[in-house]
């Protein structure tokens, strides 16, 4: 279904953007992928930048490596660039250095800048301190983007909202569909505290498009004036599930990341190389008397081979400088037999390669 989106009458676009007034606050769910929502999250800050002063720095915060690739895209799309980034980390695992942040912030002397903060790194699961980011980006006028394309879902429950405090003062959020929501990719959402400020960077017009006031030009609040309707998959899935269905849902994976983790952890030749604040296990295939020079190559191979097997999916990555897997668990359909099974694939397939490597 391809919607043109400054065409509201004729179909149902409204499904795939909906502005929700809350008091002083709007929403804007936008139908496309985290590119575009962070594009136009952080849109029309990031155009006063070039305005201002186009030589200087935009400011990242990350909790944890690697770099969220969409937002880098994002600042190369509007003409920031990704040579303006700089990062603040601590330690080999990424968590922020606030106060080198804020001696940078400072040493801008007033000028804009963005502060994006992690809500869940793709390794491990990570958050920064999303309240002290705010701090940081009210103190100097900064403009707060958090990227929460599936860490945000935390706050659903009780048990990991705290991962995520301070996410409510962002000056824009986003979110992906296609990850805990279980919709078809690709589809995700930004929330933007003051949506008006989307159509200075987006608005469209032409003789044959509806004039300004009519209806709703959703066409005009992102890059895209036309897609197919992406909101109707979110809408249809959170009417049937609600809060509730989607909050055990959350809960039961944390569980089984969890078990995960102690399955690895009992297991003599894996090792866990990260804590599990959420849904990511983040270890590695390390027999007993392997060599620490080629574990990667080890690794990597495991990672095709499970590939390759078919039985169970897990991806590579690159964490602390090493070669690791990183199941990460979203599907509703994921049990415990399914954890299970991936921890007995990945000891026999790595046992089968070690065997092969001494012959």
């Amino acid at each position: 279904m391809e919607e043109a989106g400054s065409r509201c009458a004729e179909g149902p676009v409204g499904s795939a953007h909906e502005l929700v007034d809350r008091g002083e606050r709007a929403i804007t769910v936008f139908g496309k992928c985290t590119v575009q929502s962070c594009g136009g999250g952080i849109g029309a800050r990031a155009a006063d930048v070039i305005v201002v002063n186009v030589s200087e720095i935009t400011l990242r915060g990350l909790g944890c490596p690697p770099e969220s690739l969409a937002d880098e895209l994002a600042l190369a799309m509007l003409g920031i660039g990704r040579e303006t980034v700089r990062r603040f980390a601590r330690d080999d695992v990424g968590n922020v250095d606030l106060p080198a942040m804020e001696a940078a912030l400072r040493d801008l002397g007033g000028a804009p800048a963005i502060i994006v903060g992690n809500a869940g790194e793709v390794n491990a699961g990570g958050f920064d301190p999303i309240d002290a980011l705010a701090e940081l980006a009210e103190r100097y006028e900064a403009w707060l983007h958090v990227d929460g394309a599936f860490g945000l879902f935390a706050r659903v429950t009780p048990k990991t909202a705290h991962l995520a405090k301070g996410v409510e003062r962002a000056h824009s959020v986003i979110s992906d569909g296609h990850k805990w929501l279980n919709v078809p990719y690709d589809s995700g959402f930004a929330f933007v505290r003051d949506a008006s400020l989307l159509a200075g960077a987006f608005a469209i017009g032409a003789a044959y498009l509806p004039k300004p006031g009519e209806h709703p030009m959703f066409g005009g609040l992102g890059p895209e004036a036309s897609r197919r309707a992406r909101g109707i998959a979110i809408w249809a899935t959170l009417r049937a599930y609600g809060r509730t269905g989607y909050r055990e849902m959350v809960e039961r994976h944390l569980d089984l990341a969890q078990h995960l983790a102690h399955r690895v952890d009992d297991a003599p030749d894996l090792e866990r190389l990260a804590e599990v604040p959420l849904n990511i296990v983040c270890f590695r295939y390390r027999p007993k008397d392997a060599k620490a020079e080629e574990l990667d190559s080890l690794n990597l191979r495991l990672g095709a081979e499970l590939l390759a097997d078919g039985r169970v999916y897990v991806g590579t990555t690159r964490y602390r400088g090493v070669v690791a897997l990183r199941p990460a668990i979203v599907n509703w359909r994921t049990s415990e037999a399914d954890v299970d099974l991936l921890v007995d694939v990945v000891r026999e397939l790595g046992m089968r390669l070690g065997v092969a490597a001494a012959v």
